[in-house]
């Protein structure tokens, strides 16, 4: 092998040398590099999966946990709490069987809770508790029904006796157009059926149905013959309820001209049933809550009208109550919740803006 051969070998295996060099610096750097990442990605999934500490543990418990009512409630509460540095809690949701409210309320004195918003009733059982509660240094606040012989700190919620007025108003709205129909006359009987929940223990039930009356008995200048009656539901839950308003329909000699709901899932129920027993046009109903189905048979003019209760507000009450009276020591007995009736005329309104939410 003559020289220049030699030179150009040596050159040949230097430049390997150099590029195996080059490649595995690119390879450590690459690894390095790639190892980092990783390293960053795991530290982000652990702070992302690490359980906040709140310095405060409060607790939802109302009659209906799944109704989108309660929820609205729960999510603007729950926004609140975070803001002051609380977790509220919908207390019993992520349990195996379902609970009283009575049982819940002691499950959650002897959890130790920081605070209770509880959607109460007036037996001497929930009085008993609210006010152990209160002993033990756990303030209650009592969201849409109250107990008012207890010590409860706060109470959130609307006026029986105002929300008796708006349905009373919106069955006198009804009366003008039922004087109106072909055949109908001054002296034809309006009935009116007033769906009231035979569990309920409270007073607020009554005040509304008195309100209603007096409100009928006072603001109908026209004369129209009107007849009102209550109706008690043994109904717990939508499946009962469903099934005992489903009895109505089969079991009535008379069908009412109008039905009031007191509640969103009894309103829901009597919405499916008119339209399954074809009596939609023959029976008109004024019902409660502002959900996107009861919004939606407004717009198909099968619901007349519903009085909506702000539920954001609610929410947001019920924790201001309960961190103004942490900071303070007291605080106001009563927080008024604002109503709303929604009809054909606004319903738009309504279901732009809940569209525009989702």
């Amino acid at each position: 092998m003559d020289e220049n051969e030699k030179v150009g070998t040596n050159k040949r295996f230097i430049m390997a040398g150099v590029l195996c060099v080059v490649f595995m610096l690119t390879c450590t750097i690459g690894g390095i590099i790639f190892f980092k990442i990783q390293i960053n990605k795991s530290a982000a999934y652990r702070q992302a999966n690490t359980y906040k500490s709140y310095e405060k543990y409060y607790v939802m418990i109302p009659s209906e946990q799944k109704s989108s009512f309660w929820e609205a409630v729960y999510e603007a509460a729950g926004e609140m709490a975070n803001e002051n540095d609380a977790y509220l809690e919908m207390f019993g949701t992520n349990l195996s069987e379902g609970y009283s409210e009575t049982q819940l309320m002691r499950m959650a004195i002897e959890s130790n809770v920081d605070g209770i918003i509880l959607e109460a009733n007036e037996t001497e059982e929930m009085t008993a508790l609210i006010n152990e509660a209160v002993e033990r240094g756990i303030p209650v606040v009592t969201a849409m029904k109250d107990n008012t012989q207890s010590e409860r700190q706060s109470y959130v919620g609307i006026s029986s006796y105002n929300l008796g007025r708006e349905y009373g108003k919106q069955v006198l709205g009804l009366a003008k157009q039922y004087e109106k129909r072909e055949g109908n006359s001054i002296d034809s009987i309006l009935n009116v059926m007033v769906l009231i929940d035979a569990n309920a223990e409270d007073t607020s039930q009554n005040m509304i149905y008195s309100s209603i009356q007096e409100t009928i008995e006072g603001m109908n200048k026209s004369g129209q013959k009107i007849s009102i009656s209550a109706k008690a539901l043994n109904s717990q839950g939508a499946f009962a309820a469903e099934e005992a308003i489903r009895d109505i329909f089969m079991g009535e000699d008379e069908l009412p001209d109008i039905i009031i709901c007191l509640n969103e899932i009894n309103t829901t129920c009597v919405y499916q049933a008119v339209v399954d027993y074809n009596k939609v046009g023959a029976i008109n109903i004024i019902g409660y809550y502002d959900s996107q189905t009861i919004l939606k048979a407004i717009e198909r003019n099968v619901i007349y009208a519903t009085v909506s209760v702000d539920a954001k507000a609610l929410g947001e009450y019920c924790l201001e109550a309960l961190t103004e009276y942490d900071q303070m020591g007291h605080v106001s007995n009563y927080y008024a919740v604002d109503t709303t009736v929604i009809h054909a005329d606004n319903v738009s309104e309504y279901l732009g803006g809940a569209a525009s939410e989702e």
